[in-house]
C-alpha cells in the first residue's frame, strides 16, 4: 500500500503536530492525529501509529527519566492485558466503518475525560482500571493514553511525562506483537512507520525546545478543541457511510 504525495504530506504535518503536543504534555499523538490520520488512509491506524508511539514513547521517557517510578506502572500493565485480547479479538471482524464510529467516539470521550476536574491519586486500584480501558482502546484504535492521562493528571509535570512514556512503550510493543499475530502488522505498516518517523522526531525535538521557554500546559484547550473537532469528523464519516 502507497500513499499518494497529498496524503504524504497531509500524514507528515498531523504526525509532526501530534507528536510535538505528545512529547510536550505526555500524550497527544493519537488522540489528536489518528482520527485525521484515519480519513487520510485507514491503513495508518492502528499499527504506524502504535510504532510511532512507541519511538516517541522511548525517547520521553530518556528525556524524563529523573521522574519515573516503575513500580506504579505494574497495576496499569497487569490490566492492560484483558483490555487487548478484548481489542484483538474485536479486530479480526469490525467493519471499516464501525472502527471508525469507535475512533470517533472514543476521541469525544478522551476529550470529555480530560475535561473532568475530578483528582484521583495513581493508586494500584485505578491504574489497574485505567490499564484496561487504556490497553482496549490503544489497541482497537491507538488511542490509550487518556485512561492513563486522567490518573495522572494532577501529578508533576516531570513525573507524569516520564510514567506515560514508560508505560506506552511497553503497551506499544506489546499491542504491536498482538497485532501482528493477527495479520494487522507487517511490511506494510512498517514501510509507513518508516515514512513517517522522521515527522516524528521532528516534533520531538521542537517540544524539547518548547519545554525550556513556557509551560505547555497553554496547550490544553487548544489541543482538546481540536481533538474534538477531529473526533467529530471522523464520527460523521462513519455515520455517512465512509
Amino acid at each position: 500500500m502507497e500513499l499518494s504525495a497529498l496524503q504524504l504530506a497531509l500524514a507528515t504535518t498531523l504526525v509532526a503536530v501530534g507528536s510535538w503536543v505528545q512529547s510536550a504534555i505526555g500524550f497527544g499523538l493519537a488522540v489528536l492525529a489518528a482520527p485525521l490520520l484515519y480519513l487520510v488512509h485507514p491503513a495508518l491506524i492502528p499499527g504506524p501509529v502504535l510504532a510511532l508511539a512507541l519511538i516517541l514513547s522511548a525517547l520521553n521517557l530518556w528525556s524524563n527519566r529523573t521522574g519515573m517510578a516503575l513500580g506504579e506502572l505494574t497495576s496499569a500493565f497487569i490490566g492492560r492485558m484483558p483490555g487487548m485480547v478484548l481489542a484483538l479479538w474485536m479486530l479480526t471482524f469490525i467493519t471499516q466503518q464501525a472502527l471508525s464510529l469507535i475512533l470517533g467516539a472514543t476521541v469525544l470521550a478522551a476529550v470529555a475525560l480530560s475535561l473532568t476536574s475530578v483528582r484521583m491519586a495513581p493508586t494500584p486500584k485505578r491504574l489497574f482500571v485505567a490499564g484496561f480501558f487504556s490497553g482496549f482502546m490503544g489497541t482497537s484504535t491507538s488511542i490509550g493514553g487518556p485512561p492513563m492521562a486522567l490518573v495522572y493528571q494532577y501529578a508533576a509535570a516531570e513525573r507524569m511525562r516520564a510514567n506515560l512514556a514508560g508505560y506506552f512503550l511497553l503497551a506499544s510493543i506489546t499491542s504491536i506483537a498482538g497485532l501482528a499475530l493477527i495479520g494487522r502488522f507487517g511490511t506494510a505498516e512498517l514501510v509507513l512507520t518508516a515514512a513517517l518517523t522522521p515527522p516524528a522526531l521532528a516534533g520531538f525535538i521542537a517540544a524539547r525546545w518548547m519545554l525550556r521557554r513556557f509551560d505547555p500546559h497553554t496547550l490544553r484547550p487548544a489541543v482538546l478543541t481540536l481533538c474534538a473537532l477531529s473526533g467529530l469528523l471522523v464520527l460523521a464519516d462513519g455515520l455517512l457511510g465512509g
